[in-house]
């Protein structure tokens, strides 16, 4: 499973987004990643914010533009009628799935995926979990590993900088 970060969109398989996104496509990282559950407009997205909202569920409404629509001032295409795209942390995304099967008219690309997404957030799960139980000598140690190493690609920068500073000027 992938993800892109621009549109939300997550994309299983070899699959790509289907509204022309080029973006690149990567892993999800955090367990609270916000992405795209669906896009609703007029009574169907006041029902899905109002389950969502009762559910406890956070989300995020985020305006769709058509293809080639430079913004609304220029164009007068009018945001709060048109259709909203509802985006939700991953981590609630099988919750706020179940909410959307509800809503008919609304469609669900997301339900045929829901074991991939199941395993992905027990991943996520565990890697935090094991980030948080790390032996606090082991997180010291790699912080002053990382610290020193910052602080050598620093120091090369400089003085690479000032030998090919002291090159360039012999030239002349």
């Amino acid at each position: 499973m992938k993800y892109c970060k621009v549109c939300k969109r997550l994309c299983f398989g070899d699959t790509l987004p289907a509204d022309g996104c080029k973006h690149k496509l990567r892993k999800l990282e955090d367990i609270n990643e916000p992405v795209r559950l669906c896009i609703a407009g007029g009574t169907e997205r006041a029902m899905m914010t109002g389950m969502l909202k009762d559910a406890g569920i956070p989300y995020v409404e985020e305006p769709v533009y058509p293809q080639g629509v430079a913004n609304e001032i220029v164009t007068g295409y009018d945001v709060k009628l048109s259709n909203i795209s509802i985006v939700v942390p991953f981590s609630a995304l099988p919750k706020a799935s179940e909410l959307l099967s509800t809503i008919e008219t609304l469609t669900n690309d997301i339900e045929p995926h829901m074991e991939e997404i199941k395993a992905e957030i027990d991943r996520l799960l565990a890697e935090k979990e094991e980030a948080k139980n790390m032996n606090p000598a082991l997180r010291t140690t790699i912080k002053v590993i990382t610290a020193i190493l910052f602080l050598g690609l620093v120091a090369l920068a400089v003085f690479g900088t000032d030998a090919l500073t002291g090159w360039f000027k012999s030239l002349f």
